[in-house]
């Protein structure tokens, strides 16, 4: 009989770590396959990320790390997803100020790499993720913005609750986009761009939350 002890987090976290170790010997075995080396490098790349992801989850102490360097994994982790050409052609366009940190660092990829797996389900035929962050009066502000057909009005009130979604399965994607950004006493606003060629996601955090920094000169 399984006890309740039996499914504590440390114990979910040793089952995902066994099932690491397996993908990883997989990738290991494709490496040695120049046609699958680029499958396998994607793997392993996935396999850093969910370990990450055990870490947050178990609040491991993590060093706050530079906005830049967050969103450069959470793209090499949706460009991962279109290897093989499983999807359209999608580009990353991106303007950061310098010297935004983020405590929470896998926290925060997981925020990125959700709104970018939206967007791109929102872009059947491929077009560009345009990426934003900024102070502005004390606060940091993160902006990611699709060309997709935008958000249908009969959600867009909804859109953060569990299980909504234009799609049959889903929907929790951007409910945990708002849960991590909540945690950081932060607001994330849904909205459609003005011109209508797309939606918008704005994010806003207090001062206290990201470390801003002075540009390097």
């Amino acid at each position: 009989m399984i006890q309740a002890t039996d499914l504590t987090l440390p114990c979910l976290v040793h089952d995902l770590n066994n099932v690491f170790q397996t993908l990883l010997e997989a990738a290991d075995l494709l490496a040695d396959d120049p046609q699958w080396a680029p499958v396998s490098a994607a793997i392993l790349r996935s396999i850093e990320r969910g370990k990450g992801i055990t870490d947050s989850m178990q609040q491991v102490e993590q060093a706050p790390a530079p906005f830049e360097t967050i969103l450069q994994n959470a793209i090499a982790f949706a460009e991962d997803s279109l290897i093989g050409g499983r999807g359209p052609g999608v580009r990353f366009v991106s303007q950061v100020e310098p010297g935004i940190e983020l405590r929470r660092t896998w926290a925060w990829e997981r925020v990125l790499i959700n709104l970018f797996s939206n967007a791109m389900r929102a872009m059947p035929d491929g077009g560009t993720i345009f990426i934003s962050a900024r102070t502005l009066d004390g606060r940091a502000e993160i902006v990611v913005r699709d060309e997709g057909a935008g958000i249908a009005p009969e959600v867009l009130a909804d859109l953060f609750r569990p299980h909504v979604s234009t799609k049959a399965r889903g929907g929790l994607g951007l409910h945990i986009v708002e849960t991590i950004v909540h945690q950081d006493d932060g607001e994330v606003h849904a909205s459609n761009r003005p011109d209508g060629r797309g939606a918008e996601f704005r994010i806003t955090l207090p001062a206290e939350k990201p470390i801003i920094r002075a540009a390097h000169v």
